[in-house]
């Protein structure tokens, strides 16, 4: 029902559906060129191939594209909606009003990076020789919905803040832009910030941790451990979702 609405509504303006499409595809296709420019000077980067690399640009744009077309647009509006009081007509709704919140807005236009992500992927594999089959394919799948369950599980923690303080957008922003590093493999950088992006700030599971699935060259303790980290924050989102609407009174005070 959701997915239709915004179908519907996007389509009463084709040509700025069709701009946002193209907008979201040049992103990918402008870190591409990156990847192209870096590996005309060298085979290798911190062990990563270039057809490895394609897959983890792919893995995070693919990670990426969905968390914006699902949930962004939503978590995004509930700062607002709280300072407005338009959040009282959720908790109206006969509906769990956390799904309601964060998935009732879909934007369309970035499901077009996410195709185009799947082909880069593909175009990755098969550079970089990589045998696929159906045990890495599953492999790949599960950490893949751990690293969106990790960024949703992220971004609404920060969003729910917005319960009791009132400019969280800074947050979220700062967020987003240090979750970028997520496109770059997590071999690349010092010891100390090498653990710090695996343990506290789980970003190396968005993209390095599936495409090494993917490639059959994760260690064996990543994946319990993707499965954990993401686990924990959507549970410890759902918790705090509540815990934020038990003390919510309205915009009415």
């Amino acid at each position: 029902m959701f997915f239709r609405n915004c179908l519907v509504r996007e389509m009463e303006f084709r040509g700025n559906f069709l701009a946002n499409c193209a907008t979201t595809v040049a992103w990918l296709i402008y870190y591409l060129f990156f990847i192209e420019i870096v590996y005309a000077l060298t085979d290798q980067v911190a062990g990563w191939t270039k057809g490895e690399s394609l897959v983890l640009a792919g893995s995070f744009s693919l990670s990426w594209g969905l968390m914006n077309a699902l949930f962004s647009p939503n978590l995004s509006r509930l700062p607002e909606e709280i300072q407005k009081g338009t959040f009282d007509l959720v908790l109206t709704k006969p509906v769990d009003s956390q799904f309601l919140a964060t998935a009732r807005m879909v934007n369309l236009a970035e499901f077009a990076r996410t195709l185009m992500s799947l082909l880069v992927v593909a175009y990755g594999v098969r550079e970089a020789g990589i045998q696929v089959t159906p045990v890495n394919t599953l492999v790949y799948v599960v950490l893949m919905a751990c690293s969106i369950m990790i960024l949703f599980g992220i971004d609404s923690l920060i969003m729910t803040l917005s319960f009791w303080l009132v400019r969280i957008r800074n947050l979220d922003a700062a967020f987003w832009s240090i979750s970028v590093i997520a496109r770059y493999p997590v071999d690349i950088f010092e010891r100390t910030l090498r653990n710090i992006l695996t343990f506290f700030l789980p970003l190396a599971f968005v993209a390095t941790v599936p495409a090494r699935g993917l490639a059959r060259t994760l260690d064996l303790w990543m994946l319990p451990a993707a499965l954990a980290i993401a686990g924990s924050l959507m549970v410890a989102s759902r918790l705090f979702w509540l815990k934020a609407t038990r003390s919510y009174s309205s915009a009415g005070g």
